[in-house]
């Protein structure tokens, strides 16, 4: 049906109408066939039965008793005319004494009928019935037989037997005509609902058309339905309901992107788990934060989302007794304070947790790291003045009088002030440079400043008859940076260089370039420093050999004073460094040609 072609509701509910109208006649037609069956057969059972009356009223009881078998052939001859029918005489026995159907010299064959099911029911009762296959003339047959008494006593069965198949044919007749009034009523009720599921078909065409294309999102799509009945107020509540939807959509979206927003901007990892043990919500520092874990966990298991077994177990812990959670979880690169807390479902019938990790590594950095300085801070101004205190004890105790021991610790003084001078100013530059913001650079030319610092440590150097080579560029160029800052980068280098480079040594000064930069090079011929110990040389107060430091006068703080400086002016300070050989220290700068 071309009208239904697009319609599968209309075309359903033509199938099911017509299915309905098609059962129910087929419902009141076997009722109604039934009923007649019934009816039928009540009315043929007592026909049978005044038949059967007629028939024993004529016969003569003392045939049967004297068995005269010749009367009762002719009686059943005459009865089976009579009625149409099969008609039997049997005795008490159950032997038949004649049968309108088998002749007399053959009667001696027929087997007994005292067990058959009309036979047994007329001993009980006043009649007995019961249809089934003939052997003797081949055909079924519907059998009625009623017991013949005489002076109260059983002598024998009169029973009549009618073709089975004029009784179908009689009911076949009549399921026939109640089966073409059924077709009648279907074919006129099929032909009524097409009519006017054609007439609705349009409004639904277009409710169905247009409610698809909101479903698929299609908010601004509207009804129009030209009737007004139900389908019209349908049509209505659907426009409403998709304009209210839209409005919900978009309220739910802004929301949504809001929620997103502040949570991804936030620094700590976030997950949200449901009672289901499913990760519900991420955001991406908690990705950042699980390393290993996938980049979509979502509506995954938390034990098999995050890898991280601390983790996991805090998790299942707290599943198993929601209770608030803070633990700290240490990997090999990361140091996670890990806070679990729990939330209502939105069914309220479950209780989920929200995961929040924080990235505490740099601040337990630089906790150790405030906790070492403040330490070496404290035992870095403990020396100097505990020798000063000594000193001045020593003097004061015996030394006043005698002038040669009096210059002595006085000089002795002397040194550990100026220690501890060096010390202070170490340490305020060292804070000067970290407060160091926003610094507007300049090119440069570093020339000028190697040749002012190598000048300015001629004399340390030849007290310890060390000599300073130089190797550098000729052609002019430039740097980016700041010049003073400079300045004590390569000071305090080379002033290292002449402290732990033994007498006699050699400190060599060169600059070259590499593409667009420029490396300074300060090598010595030093005591080296180990490679374990190498990582660490740019800590603040770090030291290889703690002893050797103070007795040079080394504060601890040069080399981080020139990392420090040198991250500023976005150079990069490198190390290359052999115990007993040497060490070669190079700062790498952006270079402009002149």
């Amino acid at each position: 049906m071309k009208i239904f072609k697009n319609n599968k509701l209309g075309f359903r509910l033509l199938s099911i109408i017509i299915v309905s109208v098609f059962l129910g006649s087929l419902v009141v037609g076997i009722f109604l066939y039934q009923q007649f069956q019934d009816f039928f057969y009540h009315r043929f059972n007592v026909d049978l039965q005044k038949k059967l009356d007629i028939a024993e009223y004529s016969l003569s009881l003392n045939d049967v008793l004297d068995k005269n078998t010749e009367e009762l052939k002719r009686f059943a001859d005459r009865f089976a005319v009579l009625f149409n029918c099969r008609v039997t005489i049997i005795d008490s026995a159950g032997y038949v004494l004649a049968d309108s159907e088998v002749p007399i010299d053959q009667l001696n064959i027929v087997e007994n009928h005292l067990k058959r099911d009309e036979v047994q029911q007329a001993i009980s009762q006043s009649y007995g019935n019961h249809i089934r296959h003939s052997a003797t003339i081949g055909q079924n047959l519907y059998y009625m037989a009623k017991g013949l008494n005489y002076h109260n006593r059983n002598i024998g069965f009169l029973r009549l037997a009618i073709m089975m198949a004029d009784v179908d044919n009689m009911l076949a007749y009549t399921r026939n005509y109640i089966i073409a009034g059924s077709f009648s009523i279907l074919l006129l009720s099929a032909l009524m609902v097409f009519l006017f599921l054609r007439k609705i078909n349009k409004n639904l065409l277009e409710i169905t058309n247009k409610s698809m294309k909101i479903a698929q999102g299609d908010l601004s799509a509207r009804i129009s339905v030209d009737s007004r009945d139900e389908l019209f107020q349908l049509g209505k509540n659907i426009n409403e309901m998709a304009s209210r939807l839209s409005e919900s959509l978009i309220r739910l979206q802004s929301d949504k992107y809001n929620l997103n927003t502040v949570l991804s901007s936030v620094h700590d990892g976030i997950i949200a788990i449901d009672s289901a043990k499913k990760i519900m919500f991420f955001n991406n520092q908690a990705l950042l934060l699980l390393e290993d874990s996938d980049q979509n966990i979502l509506e995954q298991t938390y034990y098999e989302a995050i890898r991280n077994q601390h983790i996991n177990s805090l998790i299942s812990s707290f599943f198993e007794k929601p209770v608030f959670i803070r633990d700290t979880v240490q990997s090999e690169e990361r140091i996670l304070d890990v806070v679990i807390t729990s939330f209502k479902t939105q069914d309220n019938k479950g209780q989920g947790a929200v995961v929040v990790l924080r990235d505490i590594t740099q601040y337990t950095r630089l906790a150790k790291i405030r906790r070492e300085f403040v330490a070496n801070v404290s035992h870095e101004f403990k020396t100097p003045l505990a020798a000063i205190r000594g000193y001045s004890e020593t003097l004061l105790d015996w030394g006043m009088e005698d002038e040669s021991i009096r210059k002595k610790y006085l000089e002795k003084i002397v040194k550990q002030s100026n220690q501890l001078e060096n010390l202070v100013s170490d340490l305020l530059d060292l804070a000067r440079i970290e407060k160091l913001e926003n610094i507007e650079f300049k090119a440069f030319s570093p020339q000028p400043i190697i040749k002012d610092i190598l000048a300015e440590m001629a004399d340390a150097a030849a007290n310890k008859q060390i000599s300073i080579q130089t190797n550098l560029l000729t052609e002019k160029y430039s740097i980016v940076g700041d010049p003073d800052m400079f300045h004590s980068i390569m000071i305090n280098l080379v002033d290292n260089a002449v402290k732990y480079t033994p007498a006699g040594g050699k400190i060599t000064v060169e600059s070259k370039s590499m593409k667009n930069q420029v490396a300074f090079i300060v090598s010595d011929t030093g005591i080296g420093i180990p490679e374990k110990d190498q990582s660490r040389i740019f800590e603040r107060f770090y030291r290889v050999d703690k002893a050797r430091s103070r007795s040079i006068g080394g504060t601890g703080l040069g080399l981080s004073i020139v990392k420090h400086l040198a991250e500023l002016q976005k150079a990069e300070v490198k190390l290359d460094s052999e115990p007993g050989k040497g060490s070669r220290f190079s700062v790498w700068f952006n270079m402009q040609k002149n």
